[in-house]
């Protein structure tokens, strides 16, 4: 229903084992393009026409897809009971969904850490601590669009909306920290 689409890519990863220290890292490149040119109802886009339709051309990008993502990532044995490690995730930026013909400005990528740790107990109980996207960026994880004027002359009645911009962005969440006890039974 949406003509003739193509993914392609590469994907590499590396790992690294010794001693107490596992290391990692993977690339991924994927090309993700429509292959038809097609008319699609996106009445919510800016670049819609007075239809409420846009003009998809063969190589748009699909939307939702980061060409590029980059992670890489370690854990360390401090002890052998306690290990420790962190990942760096990468993606670069994605077409809103709306806006399949590429004509306005895209997601933008981002860049997180993450931190866990583990302590083994017994060979069966271990207590483990994360905390994910460390340094807080404020980055969205998907985007689409809404009706602007609608939700204005909806929200006439409370005074004060005027929207100006169609985007919707899902934020990622925050800086997050948490921990839990893992049991395993024989």
């Amino acid at each position: 229903n949406a003509g003739q689409t193509l993914r392609q890519g590469l994907e590499a990863q590396v790992d690294y084992w010794s001693g107490r220290l596992f290391a990692y890292a993977s690339y991924n490149f994927v090309d993700a393009t429509f292959q038809s040119d097609l008319t699609l109802p996106s009445p919510n886009s800016p670049s819609a026409d007075g239809d409420g339709n846009i003009f998809v051309h063969s190589g748009d990008r699909l939307p939702g897809v980061p060409a590029h993502k980059f992670k890489a990532g370690f854990d360390y044995g401090l002890t052998p009971k306690w290990r420790f490690g962190a990942d760096l995730i990468a993606a670069t930026s994605q077409i809103f969904f709306g806006d399949e013909s590429n004509q306005n400005k895209a997601l933008g990528g981002y860049a997180k850490v993450n931190l866990h740790t583990s302590y083994d107990v017994t060979n069966n109980i271990q207590i483990y601590g994360v905390i994910d996207n460390l340094f807080d960026p404020h980055y969205g994880v998907y985007g689409t669009y809404f009706d602007a004027q609608e939700t204005n002359d909806s929200g006439a009645a409370l005074g004060s909306i005027n929207f100006t911009d169609a985007r919707t962005i899902l934020p990622a969440p925050p800086i997050t920290a948490y921990g839990g006890i893992k049991v395993k039974f024989n």
